[in-house]
C-alpha cells in the first residue's frame, strides 16, 4: 500500500481533482465520481483486496493507493498514461493496476468467476453495454463482495440499481441519488425470470397492478373465447403470481 495515501490526502486530491477526461475538447473533472463515491469506497479498500473497474479516473487512484490488486478496463490508451504519471506525481504505486486498453464489452467475460471483492461499473452506460457489464461482473465478483454502480441519474444504471434491491441476491447497503452498493449474496444471475420480482411485477402477462389495460383486454378475450370458469381460472393465477412477486419483494426489502 501507497503509505501516503491517507484519508487526509484523498481529500485534498478531491479539493482539487484532475482533469483526466474532456467535455467539448476541454480538460475536466466533472465526469468523475463524486466525493462521498470516493470516500465510501476509500473506506472499503483494504491492501491486497482484488478489484475491477469498468472505466478509469480518480477512481483509479483510489484502488492503487489502497494497494488493491486491482485490473482496469476502459478503451483509452492516453487516459492510461494521463492517470499513471499522475500517480507518479503523488508517489502513488500503480505497479499492481492492470490496464486492460479495450471496450468493457468485449473483454469482461473473460474476467475470473467469483475472483473479485469489489466491482466499480463506471463505464459506457448506453443500452445494452451497462447490462452486459452488469452480468459478468455479477458472474466475476465473489459472494461477499461489494458491487458499486455509479450514476444513477442514467436511466440504464438506475435500472440496474432497482433491480439490485427487489432482487434476493443483492444486499443493497447503500443508495443516494448518484451511486448505489450491493453486496452479493447468492448466484442469482442467471435466475428465470419468474424468479425475479423485479421483472414479473414489470411484466404486462403477469403484473394486473402496472399493467390494468391489458389484462382487462385479456380476461374480455378469454370470457368470449373460452367462457367464465376458464377467466376465472386464469384471473386466480395471475393475482397469485403478482402476489408471490410482491412477497418475494417486499422480503427482500426488509
Amino acid at each position: 500500500m501507497t503509505p501516503n495515501f491517507s484519508l487526509e490526502t484523498l481529500q485534498t486530491l478531491l479539493a482539487d481533482p484532475p482533469k483526466f477526461h474532456e467535455a467539448h475538447g476541454r480538460p475536466t473533472s466533472a465526469l468523475r465520481i463524486d466525493d462521498e463515491t470516493c470516500l465510501e469506497l476509500k473506506a472499503r479498500l483494504k491492501p491486497g483486496m482484488k478489484t475491477l473497474e469498468i472505466g478509469a479516473g480518480l477512481s483509479t487512484i483510489v484502488f492503487a493507493g489502497s494497494g488493491c490488486q486491482h485490473t482496469c478496463i476502459m478503451p483509452d490508451e492516453k487516459l492510461a498514461y494521463r492517470i499513471q504519471d499522475y500517480c507518479r506525481s503523488l508517489s502513488v504505486d500503480t505497479s499492481n493496476v492492470r490496464f486492460i486498453i479495450s471496450g468493457s464489452s468485449d473483454v469482461i467475460h473473460q474476467m475470473g468467476r467469483s475472483a473479485y471483492d469489489l466491482i466499480l461499473i463506471d463505464g459506457c452506460h448506453g443500452f445494452p453495454t451497462v447490462f452486459v457489464d452488469f452480468y459478468y461482473a455479477a458472474k466475476a465478483l465473489k459472494t461477499g463482495g461489494a458491487l458499486i454502480i455509479d450514476d444513477l441519474r442514467i436511466y440504464t444504471c438506475d435500472l440496474i440499481a432497482s433491480f439490485m434491491q427487489s432482487d434476493p441476491g443483492w444486499n443493497v447497503e447503500l443508495m443516494t441519488i448518484r451511486f448505489a452498493i450491493g453486496v452479493k449474496i447468492a448466484e442469482t444471475v442467471d435466475g428465470e425470470w419468474t424468479n425475479q420480482p423485479f421483472v414479473v411485477l414489470r411484466s404486462k402477462g403477469t403484473s394486473p397492478i402496472k399493467h390494468p389495460i391489458y389484462f382487462a383486454k385479456i380476461t374480455a378475450r378469454t370470457l368470449r373465447n373460452e367462457g367464465a370458469r376458464e377467466t376465472a381460472r386464469r384471473i386466480s393465477g395471475w393475482l397469485k403470481s403478482t402476489a408471490r412477486a410482491l412477497l418475494k419483494g417486499r422480503l427482500q426489502e426488509g
